[in-house]
Order: structure tokens, then C-alpha cells, then sequence
């Protein structure tokens, strides 16, 4: 081998290693970038176990296959619930005549947080005042905190809520409602500032990136 070769053979394999340092760095930087999505992605959600406006038990399961719009309230809220699941039956109104969207697609469910109150037969007939697609949802007041907790929403209620026979109160709660996807993951949420048609726009989006 003359000098000239091995010269050669030299600068060939610097640049190869050069080039496997290269990528073994990208590969790095690639796997540590997956890994800060997949941190930065919020932890909401969950699975629910609860009773339906007919009184029939239920469990996130059960909607499977399905969106999920979900809103936490009650039925003795004096005005933001009412406003906001107006807002809600606007977004189903739209979706189902306006894109031909069923409840076979997407669900809009109402979760009281005021358990003490709120009975099967209240939630049935206060959901259905604003649309006969809503279904109601209840259960006990350490189920619904552990779903508030999944969801990551607030809500308050007085000791008297919970301990006497007391009903004349206010529950303070979040004012949010979430895009579930059908396969029960977290997509998005909304408040008070987000209009009816912004909502209708988001979930249109969603439904048909799985089309």
C-alpha cells in the first residue's frame, strides 16, 4: 500500500465516522424531542364510572367509538351553566344541521358536580331543556371529584353541600367544556370566550383528520 492509498483510506474513514457521529447525534436529539412533545402533552382525561339521565350506570366505555363534549355544572347555577350549555346545544344545532353531524359522532354530555341536588329525574328534565341530544350525567360526591380531578377542573362547594340538609348554596366550578376524542383522549377545551362557531370549527377539524 503506498502512502498515497493509505492517505486515502484515512480521510475515507474520518469522514465515515464523521458521518455515523452526525446521525447517532440527530437520532439523539430526535428521540429527546419526541420525548419533550410527549411530556409537554397535558394529562387530562379519564375513565368515569357514572349514573345517565335514565339512571342506567355508565362508564367513559360506553361512548367509546364516539366524540365527547363534555360540561361540568349544575342545575341550580344561576346563569353561567345556563349560558354556556346554550352555547353547547348552538354548537350541536350546527354540527347536526348545518354538516350532517349525528350523535352516533359526537355526544354532548352534561356532569353535575353538585350531587347532593341534582337527582337522576332533575338532570334529566334540565338537560332537555336545552337540547334532547344532551345526555345527563351523575354519581356520588367522591365520583364526580375523582372525575374533576381527571379533568383537571375545580370545583367548591360548602361543607353544608355535603353534611346537612342545607340547599340553599352555590357550587363554584371551573367554566370549561372539553373535546374528547373516541378514543376517550383528551383533545381540547373551551371557555367562555370561545364563540359557539369557533367550538363548531375545532371539532369539524378534528372529525375529519379521522375521516
Amino acid at each position: 500500500m503506498t502512502w498515497k492509498s493509505a492517505l486515502v483510506l484515512l480521510v475515507s474513514g474520518a469522514g465515515l465516522l464523521g458521518y455515523f457521529e452526525y446521525e447517532k447525534q440527530q437520532l439523539a436529539a430526535r428521540r429527546e424531542e419526541q420525548k419533550n412533545q410527549g411530556a409537554g402533552k397535558p394529562l387530562v382525561g379519564g375513565p368515569f364510572s357514572l349514573v345517565d339521565h335514565d339512571g342506567r350506570p355508565v362508564t367513559d366505555l360506553d361512548y367509546r367509538g364516539k366524540f365527547m363534549l363534555l360540561y361540568f355544572g349544575y342545575t341550580f347555577c344561576p346563569d353561567v351553566c345556563p349560558e354556556e350549555l346554550e352555547k353547547m346545544a348552538e354548537v350541536v344545532e350546527t354540527l347536526t344541521n348545518k354538516h350532517g353531524y349525528s350523535q352516533e359522532t359526537l355526544v354532548p354530555i352534561f356532569i353535575s358536580c353538585d350531587p347532593k341536588r341534582d337527582s337522576v329525574s332533575a338532570i334529566k328534565e334540565y338537560v332537555q331543556d336545552f337540547h334532547q341530544k344532551f345526555v345527563g350525567l351523575i354519581g356520588t360526591h367522591a365520583q364526580i371529584k375523582r372525575v374533576a380531578k381527571a379533568y383537571r377542573l375545580y370545583f367548591s362547594a360548602p361543607p353544608r353541600a355535603v353534611d346537612d340538609d342545607e340547599a340553599d348554596y352555590l357550587v363554584d366550578h371551573s367554566i370549561f367544556f372539553y373535546l374528547v376524542d373516541p378514543d376517550g383522549r383528551y383533545v381540547a377545551h373551551f371557555g367562555r370566550t370561545d364563540t359557539a362557531d369557533e367550538v363548531v370549527q375545532k371539532v369539524i377539524g378534528q372529525i375529519k383528520l379521522r375521516e
